[in-house]
């Protein structure tokens, strides 16, 4: 989807984002969330080093999430705009322009990588935690 459509009820679809700029936002999350985690080790070592992975991590994450708000926010709004959650509900008939916006939405969702970074987070999370007790208890 490389196109922007707009109806005569002036009605936006958005145009869907290159597959380029989907795995930048995918690196972006997932190196946030691996320097995030890492600071337990880097802090065993190294202060600075777990300062910098702090401040590395979190200005990633304001950058991921910042693009994750606006997508979400986009999706909705075509879903709102077109009124197509009551089209569905209610068994309406549905326009092309209702097809196009639940193509944006169907892509948009096909290709974002939401998922792996949201199970990626999930495993970077156990490993710190199993990590960090190590750590504190002296087995490593």
């Amino acid at each position: 989807m490389t196109q922007t459509v707009t109806n005569l009820n002036n009605i936006h679809i958005p145009e869907g984002s290159s597959l380029r700029k989907v795995q930048f936002y995918f690196w972006i999350g997932l190196i946030s969330a691996a320097f995030l985690r890492l600071i337990i080790i880097a802090d065993y070592y190294n202060g600075i080093l777990a300062k910098a992975l702090f401040y590395l991590g979190v200005i990633g994450y304001l950058v991921f999430f910042a693009h994750r708000y606006h997508i979400a926010t986009r999706r909705v709004g075509v879903l709102r705009n077109l009124e197509l959650l009551e089209k569905i509900v209610s068994r309406t008939t549905l326009s092309e322009e209702d097809y196009r916006g639940l193509e944006y939405i169907m892509w948009s969702l096909s290709v974002s990588k939401e998922r792996l970074n949201y199970l990626v987070i999930f495993v970077f999370s156990i490993i710190a935690i199993v990590l960090s007790l190590a750590f504190d208890l002296g087995i490593v």
